[in-house]
């Protein structure tokens, strides 16, 4: 018998008995895990195994059944279970796979066969719980990958700011020590700043406040960094009267401690004292001297202290005042920049204008055109329009285009509300226009088809009609040779009192104008 593969199969143990709808045959069930067999393999006893359970049996080598032993038919050699000699039990899994089951996950409804179960909803129902790895809590399956990266405890996250790995339950403890992390500025207001660079933003921020540089001497004041120079320039009286007393203090120690053989105050007379009139003086003048010379030390140390911070004030002011002008050259790099680019944008913008025109001009046309010769063309707004024709903003106005045919001539009608020519202040005047087209070169010029103008009568009674076959030695019928021909019609087409009153002309402020291209010999 051969040996069956089991290196290969990736298995798990018996399926749960409760997943069973029915009551389950002995014949059905693994005798080492008592549960329903999933991929049952026999042994040469007879007896039926998963054959996970059976490879885990013999994975250190030939066992003896324990079935048979409790069954009390225990015989060697048929009673040792060997991987050489059990084989898959085909028939008994085609029979598993065929009883009713259930899904043992609580308020999951499913039901099916064991195949179905096994195929396709094992390890695949949403109501299956199952225990986060990384803190051992159950969760639902569908709940999974948001615990995961939401809610779990124990999940690792990256510190978007310096990259650090880090568990969620110490993200407060990590931000406390970030050296990346954004702090915010108290006196400029200025945010995002490192906080490995804060300190050094605190000692530049000119809004951060620090003592006067000659508070050693008795200057009080307290100042913002950026103002310091400020301070300095406006109390320089101020300061120099805080040192005075310490320049005259330094004086009088000075001549108080001068050498023998030198010009002395004495009893309010200039006498030179002789040196040995000075080594006369006795012990407690020496004395005396040693204490101003320790004065006279200290004082000095101060000042020299003073002058230090000066000196660094001066150097910092340096510093502060070449990283404004290299800052303010990068800024005025960037303003011409941006200043290029928004012309460019603004020439962007200007030809999109001129795209957006024509396309609404093409999207207008079209939607008004017609490809037969006859064309009808309202007008509203009639009052208005006309207000704005007598007060000469507005005189002409133009109708879409329209055509004979779709690859025929391109047509147009000019309509002066306050009339033109003869026609001015009495009549509308209305006229016709051939425009320049795509097709012109397939065309028969110059164009000499009937052209009938109507203002239609709403009531539909008697319209106004003119009619008029083109002059083909007149320049407006020729072909084009710009945008449109000069317009030739009628100028005395209706007189303006037939509009009047209650006219069937004009109703709801609207007029229509119908024109009509005699279409033969085309």
């Amino acid at each position: 018998m051969a040996r069956i593969s089991l290196d290969s199969i990736d298995s798990l143990p018996g399926f749960p008995l409760s997943v069973l709808s029915v009551p389950m045959e002995n014949k059905y069930k693994c005798q080492q895990c008592l549960q329903v067999l999933r991929k049952p393999v026999q042994a040469q006893c007879g007896h039926r195994f998963c054959v996970h359970c059976f490879k885990q049996l013999t994975s250190s080598g030939p066992k003896p059944c324990e079935a048979c032993r409790q069954e009390e038919i225990y015989e060697e050699p048929m009673s040792i279970l060997n991987s050489m000699e059990a084989f898959p039990d085909n028939a008994a899994g085609r029979e598993i796979a065929g009883l009713p089951a259930r899904c043992l996950n609580q308020g999951c409804s499913w039901t099916g066969s064991i195949k179905e179960y096994e195929a396709q909803h094992e390890r695949h129902c949403e109501f299956e719980r199952m225990q986060c790895e990384a803190c051992q809590t159950l969760i639902l399956r569908t709940e999974k990958e948001r615990h995961d990266e939401r809610e779990c405890e124990a999940r690792t996250l990256n510190c978007k700011y310096c990259k650090v790995t880090f568990n969620f339950k110490d993200i407060k403890a990590h931000d406390e020590v970030c050296v990346k992390f954004p702090l915010q500025c108290k006196d400029c207001g200025k945010k995002k700043i490192p906080r490995e660079k804060f300190n050094d933003h605190s000692r530049s921020c000119a809004k951060s406040k620090s003592a006067c540089p000659f508070n050693e001497v008795g200057c009080k004041s307290v100042i913002e960094n950026g103002k310091i120079s400020d301070h300095e320039h406006s109390s320089t009286m101020e300061h120099l009267r805080l040192l005075l007393p310490m320049v005259l203090s330094l004086t009088k120690t000075s001549t108080d401690a001068s050498g023998p053989g030198e010009w002395q105050e004495d009893s309010g007379l200039g006498l030179y004292r002789a040196p040995e009139e000075g080594a006369a003086m006795g012990g407690g003048a020496g004395a005396a001297g040693s204490a101003q010379s320790v004065d006279l030390e200290k004082k000095v140390n101060a000042l020299e202290n003073i002058v230090c911070v000066l000196n660094r004030e001066v150097e910092r002011s340096s510093v502060t005042l070449e990283a404004f002008s290299h800052q303010h050259r990068l800024d005025q790099e960037k303003i011409e920049n941006l200043t290029n680019k928004v012309r460019q944008l603004e020439r962007t913008l200007t030809m999109r204008d001129l795209q957006l025109s024509e396309t609404e001009q093409m999207v207008q046309e079209l939607q008004f055109c017609t490809y037969d010769g006859i064309f009808v063309w309202k007008i509203s707004d009639f009052s208005r329009r006309r207000q704005e024709a007598v007060a000469g903003r507005s005189p002409a106005m133009f109708s879409p285009a329209f055509y004979s045919s779709k690859y025929g001539y391109k047509m147009c009608l000019r309509l002066y509300l306050n009339g033109d020519g003869t026609g001015r202040g009495t009549h509308l005047s209305l006229f016709f226009v051939v425009m320049q087209g795509k097709c012109d070169a397939l065309l028969k010029w110059p164009f000499s088809q009937k052209v009938t103008l109507m203002l239609l009568d709403q009531n539909n009674r008697e319209h106004i009609i003119d009619a008029f076959r083109p002059d083909v030695t007149s320049t407006s019928f020729q072909r084009p040779i710009s945008e449109m021909n000069i317009a030739s019609g009628c100028p005395l087409f209706c007189p303006l009192a037939k509009l009047a009153g209650k006219s069937p002309y004009l109703k709801d402020d609207t007029i229509f104008i119908k024109a009509i291209v005699d279409l033969t010999g085309l």
